[in-house]
């Protein structure tokens, strides 16, 4: 008899799950890898025998390519620029594997060139113009980027209310109060994230790497700042966090494709325009490329975390202590415009009383595609899937609700995004999610389905 997703996810556990995706995925891609190992072995014999056809030198450019050897690719891509009359694509085809490869003087001498071309026109023009601009901050020693997004979301419980008939109170089952029930709600919100590198020109290079995000979310239901001890309706929220640290690469330049951040981190939550939450702590970023096609990122912190006195947070001083992060994401180009990600992350929270601590685990896979837009205008759209389960336990039953189990949560997620590029630096963002809890207790199973839209700058 099959086994059910949640009976498997049981028996695997989270990070077997996500292990078995992407083993699954890399053991499909074995077969393929020997055949484009056998052909580009092939290219090059036939490039030894005749190095003045130019057809061969540009098939064996291309499958080096799409074997993941840029550097490779390069070194036979410029063998072509002898020709007198080399394509301006051509050049700006160069440019792009510099640029993937983190050269980017090189990217930006070579797409200027292509640009001075007359003959490069359309998407590629496009192209190389968006490129230009990238490449030309990237190659400051002050370098500033980031973007903004304004959107809106409706959500069918905002408030992740228990959709059981009944909930526990004191150990006792009853019906919940009416005006606590899962109601629907839509909010406006606005997003900033921004970032900073300053070049120390060290030898390893160093340089002072800086965020700042903010949050804003309005909810329609909500107005004014009063509070109330029992709150009915979603909270607008304000949030601001700031991260700062030194950014180097560890190891020598021949081995440059690993890079470490020690910062320190701040951060702010206030709701209904009333303080809530402040955090502050030390984390540590790692970012490593073990070949052009795999990116993996780590991110360990530890936060003190220091919540308000409100009439609706009563036992502020029991929520206070610590919250400890692991976040690993490993991304992996698997053809084309197509990318498999998996993502794990580890939280343990310690408060003042054991039925606030909990130790989390959730996984998240997600698959993209990048494709040229049907509108043909040049543009490029994404498309993505991703799959996501989260297992949440406490460290004590909570008295107030029941003495007879402890609280664990078993969350499920499910999304799909779009990503429609305007122009080079605009973007239409839409998606769907849908998430369900389902908890030992009553009180926390829910469900939540949400629809978003928003656009978005980049600059």
């Amino acid at each position: 008899m099959p086994q059910s997703p949640e009976r498997l996810m049981r028996r695997l556990g989270l990070g077997g799950v996500l292990g078995l995706l992407l083993s699954a995925t890399a053991s499909a891609q074995t077969d393929a890898a020997s055949a484009m190992e056998r052909q580009t072995n092939e290219a090059f014999r036939q490039v030894l025998q005749q190095p003045q056809d130019l057809g061969l030198w540009s098939r064996y450019a291309q499958l080096l390519v799409q074997a993941g050897n840029y550097e490779g690719g390069i070194a036979a891509l410029e063998r072509l620029l002898l020709e007198p009359n080399a394509s301006p694509e051509l050049r700006l085809e160069i440019a792009l594997l510099y640029y993937r490869l983190g050269s980017y003087a090189m990217a930006e001498g070579m797409v200027r060139e292509a640009l001075g071309d007359s003959r490069l026109q359309g998407d590629k023009r496009n192209l190389a113009e968006t490129l230009l601009v990238d490449t030309t901050r990237r190659n400051q020693r002050s370098q500033f980027g980031g973007s903004a997004t304004l959107g809106l979301r409706h959500q069918s419980n905002p408030g992740f209310r228990s959709d059981s008939a009944q909930v526990l109170s004191g150990g006792l089952l009853g019906p919940p109060a009416s005006n606590q029930r899962p109601e629907g709600d839509t909010d406006l919100n606005l997003g900033l994230r921004l970032q900073h590198a300053y070049d120390l020109e060290r030898q390893n290079s160093a340089a002072i790497a800086s965020t700042l995000a903010a949050y804003l979310a309005n909810y329609r239901s909500s107005s004014g700042h009063q509070l109330q001890a029992n709150p009915t309706k979603p909270y607008d929220l304000q949030v601001l966090e700031v991260t700062t640290g030194l950014q180097f690469k560890p190891l020598p330049a021949t081995q440059a494709n690993l890079s470490l951040r020690p910062h320190l981190l701040l951060s702010n939550v206030a709701a209904q325009g009333h303080q809530y939450l402040r955090n502050q702590g030390l984390g540590l970023d790692l970012h490593w490329r073990p070949d052009e096609r795999t990116l993996l990122e780590l991110t360990a912190d530890g936060q003190d975390r220091d919540f308000a006195n409100r009439i609706d947070v009563t036992n502020a001083d029991q929520l206070d202590g610590r919250l400890y992060g692991l976040r690993m994401r490993v991304v992996r180009e698997v053809g084309v415009g197509r990318q498999l990600a998996g993502e794990y992350a580890l939280r343990r929270n310690r408060a003042g009383r054991d039925y606030y601590d909990f130790t989390s685990h959730e996984v998240r896979v997600t698959y993209a595609v990048t494709y040229a837009s049907p509108l043909r205008d040049g543009r490029y759209w994404t498309t993505g899937l991703s799959l996501g389960a989260l297992r949440r336990t406490y460290g004590a039953p909570d008295p107030s609700i029941t003495l007879a189990d402890t609280r664990r949560d078993r969350e499920w997620r499910v999304a799909v995004n779009q990503t429609l590029q305007l122009t080079p630096v605009w973007y239409l963002l839409l998606m769907a999610e849908h998430s369900r809890n389902q908890a030992n207790l009553p009180n926390f199973r829910y469900k939540n389905t949400s629809f978003s839209g928003a656009v978005l700058r980049t600059f």
